[in-house]
């Protein structure tokens, strides 16, 4: 499930998939279990892989007309033949703009299906909606695509197996917490020896053609494009979700396709800005604006002598002007296998004004601070760790531990901790702190500029 809607906490999106094709895909929702509605709410139903012995629909329905921060139970499925019925989920609304309480939320990219993963599996599994409000994964999802490299797949086609296999195992908690999510270059096509060979199989699961299909984010309601670039807010947090792999100079999603054929969904530059801008005029009312992309702009491997190199200096010259611009307080990235977080930086320099001298406290940040956290588990493990490159602003680093992070946030406040897969140890943590915002008013020091 995600959230939907263009005011937070009004509607949300229920996904599911069949084996067949359903006749009447419905909703049903209440406010108890026992006291379930039938909803006129439009069903998509979609297939984009076939073969002889194997296909599936993937449903979505967005339901509207909710209200903000409150339980709704519900269920799926078909409202002419109850084979196609699911049982009886719940799930929490997202908090109004209003809502000045204190909430937690999990983050974490590059989460594959394996041996590596189970750890953070099974912590996933213990969450509940009591103390999670949502997970934001911040790409790299399932990792089909790398399903060749498991022991005996070299020569099969395992790619729909293991993404169904990936999603399974996170059904009982996507089927209650809202899971938003962005993409990564492991979402963009199979390119499996199996998928090499049959132009069959590759046209059908080229250009993130799986992972759109199989998830729905809000972007219709921002003017976004599928699940390839979108915003929503939670509380007092503005997050913009962008694709570090398509549609921008230098981006990387043909890397192993000859001829090209992934990309092009749009101009996502100008959606960017005006996103951003949008989130920027908006602080009196949503003070913090975080950025999900998968690839890092600032990671220590990336940067010699600190500065954007190959990919990094791409993404670097895409978009930095813009969270410089529009005053980003977070950026969230994965794709290094591993965790790292930066002080504020600007234009490759580390902006130490309001960072305490133990790194642990941010005080009215006056740049992006860049947070890496791609240790969930994959078949392909840990990388390596990198040498220091000089990157002056690298302020915490764990290369060892697989892991993933938290947030507690509140308007003034973003906790932030980096906990072990395995037993929850608080790896890293810090806190950042923001004055009341005035937008649209940087002449006073309680106002938050920069």
């Amino acid at each position: 499930m995600a959230y939907a809607g263009v005011t937070a906490g009004t509607a949300m999106t229920l996904s599911w998939a069949t084996y067949a094709k359903v006749e009447g895909s419905s909703v049903w929702i209440g406010s108890s279990e026992d006291a379930l509605g039938l909803t006129n709410t439009p069903t998509t139903q979609t297939s984009y892989y076939h073969d002889e012995t194997y296909t599936m629909f993937h449903h979505h329905a967005a339901v509207s007309g909710l209200t903000p921060h409150t339980k709704y139970f519900y269920k799926v499925g078909s409202k002419t033949n109850e084979t196609y019925t699911s049982d009886v989920y719940s799930f929490v609304t997202a908090r109004a703009a209003s809502d000045n309480s204190t909430f937690n939320m999990v983050i974490y990219g590059d989460f594959g299906a394996g041996n590596e993963s189970k750890d953070t599996l099974a912590y996933m599994k213990m969450l509940s909606p009591d103390s999670v409000d949502l997970i934001y994964h911040i790409g790299d999802i399932g990792y089909a695509d790398d399903a060749w490299l498991m022991p005996g797949q070299l020569d099969g086609f395992f790619y729909e197996k293991v993404y169904n296999g990936w999603m399974n195992s996170m059904a009982p908690v996507m089927s209650s917490i809202p899971y938003m999510v962005l993409v990564g270059n492991h979402e963009t096509e199979c390119h499996s020896p199996a998928c090499g060979a049959s132009p069959e199989k590759m046209n059908m699961l080229r250009n993130f053609t799986a992972y759109n299909s199989r998830f729905k984010m809000p972007s219709e309601e921002v003017s976004g494009t599928l699940n390839m670039w979108y915003s929503f807010e939670h509380g007092p947090i503005h997050f913009t979700s962008l694709s570090t792999e398509t549609d921008y100079n230098g981006e990387p999603s043909n890397e192993f396709a000859d001829p090209p054929r992934n990309g092009n969904f749009g101009d996502q530059l100008a959606w960017v800005e005006a996103d951003l801008k949008k989130a920027a005029a908006n602080r009196a009312n949503v003070p913090w604006i975080i950025v999900g992309m998968h690839r890092p702009l600032y990671d220590v491997s990336g940067c010699p002598n600190g500065i954007p190199a190959e990919q990094n200096a791409y993404i670097q010259a895409a978009f930095e002007d813009l969270l410089i611009k529009y005053k980003v307080d977070v950026v969230l990235t994965g794709h290094q296998h591993y965790y790292e977080r930066q002080t504020p930086i600007r234009n490759n320099t580390a902006v130490l004004d309001g960072v305490s001298s133990d790194f642990k406290t941010y005080d009215n940040s006056q740049a992006p601070v860049y947070i890496l956290s791609g240790a969930c588990g994959t078949v392909e493990g840990l990388d390596a760790i990198p040498d220091p490159n000089n990157a002056t602003w690298n302020a915490a680093s764990n290369y060892i531990d697989y892991g993933f992070s938290t947030l507690e946030a509140n308007r003034t406040m973003l906790s932030w901790k980096f906990l072990n897969s395995s037993n929850q140890e608080i790896l890293d943590e810090f806190v950042m702190w923001k004055s009341t915002p005035v937008a649209g008013d940087c002449s006073t020091t309680s106002h938050f500029c920069y």
